[in-house]
């Protein structure tokens, strides 16, 4: 489904569907932008932050974004430096490091396992139990199908 919004970096209005909220001439710009930047850090493996954002005219943030949305990443020993948002600690792309990134994709897993669980155990009830658990909304529904 696609809906009318503006873009954020030139504020025209564009139909938007998904991915970034940029109309079509700032997502080509940006496209632009990455590949000045991916080729510079292959040429130079070792420049700083202000030196490929010189080099490039790409701004600091628009590449710090390239490598957050994991689409860069820099040498272990470079010195732009990037930390896990969670625990610190220095990485090379992304926004997590890979031991919180397992701690997070487990503690989604079982926090899905969880909703099964209750919602498999709400359909276990009896109808006399779901019909008192569940007073507001059958009254809602019987309201709305008069």
């Amino acid at each position: 489904m696609s809906e009318i919004r503006n873009c954020k970096r030139c504020k025209r209005i564009f139909t938007y569907v998904t991915g970034p909220q940029l109309c079509e001439v700032c997502k080509k710009k940006d496209e632009e932008d990455y590949e000045k930047v991916r080729k510079f850090l292959r040429d130079y493996p070792g420049a700083t932050i202000q030196e490929v954002a010189q080099a490039t005219e790409v701004s600091q943030q628009l590449i710090y974004r390239f490598l957050r949305d994991g689409r860069l990443e820099v040498a272990s020993d470079s010195p732009i430096a990037l930390l896990c948002e969670n625990c610190g600690v220095r990485i090379t792309s992304g926004r997590f490091c890979v031991d919180c990134s397992k701690k997070l994709a487990n503690e989604m897993i079982a926090t899905g396992k969880s909703l099964h669980d209750a919602l498999s155990q709400k359909r276990s009830i009896t109808g006399e139990e779901r019909a008192r658990g569940l007073r507001y909304l059958d009254e809602y529904r019987r309201d709305k199908n008069r």
